[in-house]
């Protein structure tokens, strides 16, 4: 071989090598991207089922149980009292929007065919705690409303990104289209356990 053809060779060696780098990097890349995705889908879940979220969802709870044979309806009577259940029912709707925010965000950062695998695992784990909540979220507003000042409790904006959840896993088929957004149907046709 002459010096051309050794140089010819090494030309495409070092090419073969580059793409391959090239390759690999982007495999890293992918599997660093997917692996963070993960990660957000899993703190999103966290955000509903820890910290402040956990002691919400135990007062928003004695609202929704609080009126079935079986719980222990909380006392609303004294601003202080009334003021905790507020805050923790607005905590929790916040908590929502913050799921529901992230979930668009993933949703925007994956899959445009629809075959996305986070967004699969967090619907998932979400369809759940959203079915309970559309049926917590309307029986603790009445439980609100009857001790507020004004007899209603303005949450419209703030319920929105729950609602918006709500409406996204019905479409997939994950939670019970029985749910309607703003009331739960109660009696025989609400497929919450609080009904059954």
């Amino acid at each position: 071989m002459d010096w051309n053809q050794w140089s010819a060779v090494a030309g495409l060696s070092s090419a073969a090598l580059a793409l391959a780098a090239v390759g690999i990097a982007l495999q890293a890349h992918r599997t660093e991207h997917r692996r963070s995705r993960f990660e957000t889908a899993r703190s999103l879940l966290h955000e509903l089922t820890a910290g402040e979220s956990a002691v919400a969802r135990n007062y928003v709870a004695r609202l929704h149980y609080g009126s079935s044979n079986s719980g222990t309806s909380p006392d609303l009577s004294t601003t202080a009292q009334a003021d905790l259940y507020f805050a923790a029912y607005y905590m929790m709707l916040w908590s929502f929007e913050r799921v529901e925010a992230g979930r668009t965000s993933l949703i925007a950062g994956g899959r445009a065919d629809g075959g996305d695998a986070v967004i699969q695992y967090l619907d998932e784990r979400l369809a759940w705690h959203v079915a309970e909540y559309a049926c917590a979220i309307p029986q603790a507003r009445a439980r609100l409303g009857a001790a507020a000042s004004e007899g209603r409790v303005k949450d419209r904006d703030s319920a929105a990104g729950f609602l918006r959840l709500l409406s996204a896993l019905q479409d997939r088929g994950m939670v019970d289209r029985t749910f309607l957004p703003d009331a739960c149907p109660g009696g025989g046709v609400c497929p919450c356990e609080c009904h059954q």
